[in-house]
């Protein structure tokens, strides 16, 4: 994405990720993988903030999860990177219900088409990733790795 009135190379400014698209409770905290890595953490948290949705960093940074999915092919060449999906507070209810699902669904015979599905949940994150698409877009500058990021390395290769 990107914007071809700077005469720049528009097809590799941004990865935004949603493999991770688990609408099967409301839209009130959004995880961001990647969130305090690049200056996409700070539109997707102005977006968020927008539409009432908390935003939260990976709740469990040990599992490496950012480098461990299909942004990194991304990143290893620069290209700053987020990978928001649904969230939940630990220890309550809407955790509970991504722990069953990952527990007795995730890459099991029952990940099919009855799964219980919150479709305005979905369509709120559709909205969401639309309006962060659309700011990152319009946006004068490109997006990029922070001082501090281990990944800012890539980007001055």
């Amino acid at each position: 994405m990107g914007r071809a009135d700077h005469g720049e190379d528009v097809g590799r400014i941004a990865d935004i990720n949603t493999d991770e698209f688990l609408p099967l409770v409301p839209l009130k905290i959004l995880t961001v993988y990647g969130l305090d890595e690049s200056t996409l953490g700070d539109d997707i948290r102005a977006v968020a903030q927008q539409m009432g949705v908390a935003v939260q960093p990976d709740p469990e940074p040990g599992r490496n999860v950012f480098i461990r999915s299909d942004q990194y092919n991304f990143i290893r060449h620069g290209i700053p990177s987020l990978m928001p999906a649904f969230g939940a507070t630990k220890g309550s209810p809407e955790d509970e219900v991504f722990h069953k699902w990952n527990t007795e669904r995730y890459h099991a015979p029952s990940d099919d088409l009855n799964q219980p599905v919150d479709k305005a949940a979905a369509a709120r994150f559709n909205e969401l990733i639309l309006r962060l698409l659309e700011r990152v877009a319009d946006a004068d500058t490109r997006p990029a790795w922070k001082q501090a990021s281990f990944f800012k390395r890539y980007a001055e290769k």
